[in-house]
């Protein structure tokens, strides 16, 4: 396995870092280049960047430029022709990471895991068509019943075997770094979530495919899993406003409101289906309150 680099951005979060970087220590050799990116934190995240045993790179900027701009910094100065963006709540599990950036530079394309809450349930890591008739279908029929065909559209993260998806989770990505450094890879405009979506959807439009490879990586991020109801509703309207700018930007305002419509009838089924199962619902509730208030914004062109 040749050496890649991988980039971590940094706010607040050098306990988490530590973990990764122990993690990575466990699974993976010294010869990848670790490029730390932190936004002005106060917490010694430097400390923590240096627990990893091989190569690392820490690039401090002077205030919180965001997530997308700390991205960028962190792929432009890595060296390697492979880059894996990770956010510093993952952990590794096994040394699996390396077959997914094969799988990213065989492809030139974007790869990402299967991603894992801490107590091993699976994330909703990848994504189908955000626009036209599969949201809708996926707001009918719950994903759990639908075939594979059709969940390879509407749910992929569900699925076993690495699928083509319109874009993935940007808790951890592969990718060629020519490809990422040409997508960008982050829009700017977008301070802090979205900004996975926005970079799937240029990608696809820019002849650069997607692949979801569950049965090749598994990555446990446990930011997926930590958020209260209250904190979950407010991180929700800020997904919500962003993704509803990303998407009326890529298809137009018209096509935006029916995919946006088809999400929101999608989070009535699942309350409903964890009410009548007798289940916890409170982030579901959270999240339906926080989009249904969440508006259309405004972003320039990519």
């Amino acid at each position: 396995m040749a050496p890649y680099s991988i980039v971590v951005v940094t706010w607040q979060s050098a306990g988490e870092l530590l973990r990764l970087a122990e993690s990575m220590n466990r699974h993976l050799d010294g010869r990848h280049e670790l490029v730390v990116v932190d936004n002005a934190s106060s917490d010694g995240p430097t400390n923590a960047a240096r627990a990893w045993k091989g190569e690392r790179r820490f690039i401090a900027l002077d205030r919180n430029a965001g997530f997308g701009v700390a991205a960028n910094a962190g792929t432009e100065a890595a060296r390697y022709p492979a880059i894996v963006l990770l956010n510093p709540d993952c952990e590794l599990l096994d040394s699996s990471l390396d077959r997914l950036v094969d799988v990213a530079l065989a492809r030139c394309a974007l790869a990402g895991p299967r991603l894992l809450n801490s107590d091993g349930s699976i994330q909703p890591s990848a994504s189908g068509p955000p626009v036209g008739v599969w949201p809708w279908i996926g707001a009918v029929v719950p994903g759990a019943i639908q075939p594979p065909p059709v969940r390879a559209r509407t749910e992929p993260w569900r699925l076993e075997r690495t699928t083509r998806v319109a874009w993935l989770t940007g808790a951890c990505v592969a990718a060629p770094r020519g490809v990422l450094r040409e997508l960008g890879p982050f829009d700017p405009a977008i301070h802090l979530y979205g900004e996975d979506m926005d970079l799937g959807l240029r990608a696809a439009g820019a002849g650069v495919a997607s692949w979801f490879c569950p049965d090749v990586c598994s990555v446990v991020h446990s930011g997926g899993a930590s958020a209260t109801a209250l904190d979950s509703e407010d991180r929700e309207y800020r997904v919500a406003t962003n993704r509803r700018a990303v998407l009326a930007r890529a298809y137009g305002r018209r096509r935006e409101k029916a995919a946006w419509l088809a999400h929101r009838a999608n989070l009535r089924l699942r309350l409903a289906s964890k009410h009548a199962l007798g289940r916890d619902a409170a982030r579901e509730a959270a999240t339906l309150r926080a989009v249904r208030r969440a508006p259309v914004a405004r972003l320039g062109a990519s």
